[in-house]
Formats: C-alpha cells, sequence, structure tokens
C-alpha cells in the first residue's frame, strides 16, 4: 500500500508523457484554446483546488479513486492525496507520510514535460504538441477536448494526456494520463477556487505541529 500511495503522489509531482508513434504537427485551433487558457490562468496570483484522482486498469479490473485538495502560490504549493502531504516553499520539499509518521525533506526538480502542482495548469506550454479533437456536453457546460503529445516520445512510459476544458471558463476541468501499460490516471477538478487567502505557513512544514514525525534529510 505504501508503495502505491507513492506512485500515486509521484504521478502528480512528476508524470510525464509519450506518444505512440508518428508525429503531430501543432494544431491551430488547439493553440487558440490553449492560449486562452494560459492567459486567464495568468490572471490568479493563487489557486485553491479541490480534485478526485482515479486510477484504471480495465484488463486488470483496478478502478480506484480518492479525493485530493491542492494550494498553488507562484512555485509555492500544498499538496493532500493519499495519506500524504506535499509541501513547496520554492526551494525546499517536504513529504509527510502520515502512516509512516516520516517527513521526507528535499529540494524541487523541475523537468520539462513534467507535471508538477506548480505548472498543472500550464503543463502544455512546454515540451508538447498538441490535437484539438472534439466538443462535447458534459453537466450543462461545453468541454473542449484536446491531446498532449509530448517531443520525446519514446522515453515516456504514457502515449496520450487528454485535456477537458471548460470552453466558457478557459480552464482545465480534467487532465488523463493514458499509459502504454493499460493504466490510465484521471483528476477531475470538483471546486476551482481564484485567488484565496494564504500565509507563509502554509508553504512550510513545521515539526512542532507533528511531535514524533522522523525527519528523514534526502538532501
Amino acid at each position: 500500500m505504501k508503495k502505491r500511495v507513492f506512485n500515486i503522489c509521484t504521478f502528480l509531482i512528476i508524470v510525464v508523457l509519450a506518444m505512440a508513434q508518428g508525429e503531430v504537427n501543432h494544431d491551430p485551433k488547439a493553440k487558440a484554446i490553449l492560449d486562452g487558457v494560459s492567459a486567464k490562468t495568468k490572471t490568479h496570483k493563487a489557486v485553491s483546488v479541490s480534485f478526485t484522482y482515479s486510477m484504471e486498469n480495465i484488463k486488470d479490473d483496478i478502478y480506484e479513486t480518492m479525493e485530493g485538495s491542492l494550494l498553488l502560490y507562484g512555485d509555492r504549493y500544498n499538496l493532500k492525496l493519499a495519506g500524504q502531504e506535499i509541501i513547496c516553499d520554492g526551494s525546499t520539499l517536504w513529504t509527510y507520510i502520515q502512516d509512516a509518521e516520516e517527513v521526507q525533506i528535499s529540494e524541487p526538480e523541475y523537468e520539462e514535460g513534467a507535471i508538477s502542482p506548480n505548472n498543472i495548469f500550464t503543463i502544455y506550454e512546454h515540451g508538447f504538441k498538441y490535437k484539438y479533437i472534439k466538443e462535447v456536453q458534459k453537466n450543462g457546460r461545453t468541454m473542449q477536448i484536446i491531446n498532449l503529445y509530448p517531443i520525446k516520445a519514446n522515453e515516456k512510459p504514457y502515449h496520450t494526456i487528454k485535456l477537458s476544458v471548460d470552453k466558457a471558463k478557459k480552464q482545465i476541468q480534467m487532465i488523463t494520463v493514458v499509459g502504454k501499460e493499460g493504466d490510465n490516471y484521471i483528476y477531475d477538478i470538483i471546486k476551482f477556487t481564484s485567488n484565496p487567502a494564504t500565509k507563509e505557513s502554509d508553504f512550510k512544514f513545521n515539526i512542532v505541529d507533528h511531535p514524533g514525525v522522523e525527519l528523514v534529510d534526502l538532501r
């Protein structure tokens, strides 16, 4: 179970994608939609997000769903998911594993083509080609479906990322990562709050609030 939890959080921090074969040119319609999303995203100084995370493997009949939350302010964030709290102040990363009563301290790593909490709404801006697929209706809203494909394809264990963009809000509503081995990872936004109140302590792990927790310094 601990390994599965680690894998879930690793996905949100360093999930990368791959295109199985061939090349896809930049789609002008997809670019126009994503440019609109970028412009809207940059108006948010901070965001608070509640979401569901799902993992499915139809072949092996595996379905798991859990809820998480993310508070984001620039390159700082606080992510809670699957019994873990991952906190970053921009230079230090704390991963608090509740069941193990352990907090791992490391330095944040950023890689082109990787999703991390501080670029989850702008991941498409670097290292990807993209293609407009279609519009669909969901709960009375129009969603624009766009597929992303990384430029460096053969190195990655995933072949597609599907973005569902709320047409009216110009906001990413759902992210689906489609793996080569049949595993799909889905992040569905339940609630999105623009410019919530934040404080410095939201982005630092305070050991005083967690007596008995073991510190593991990986720097």
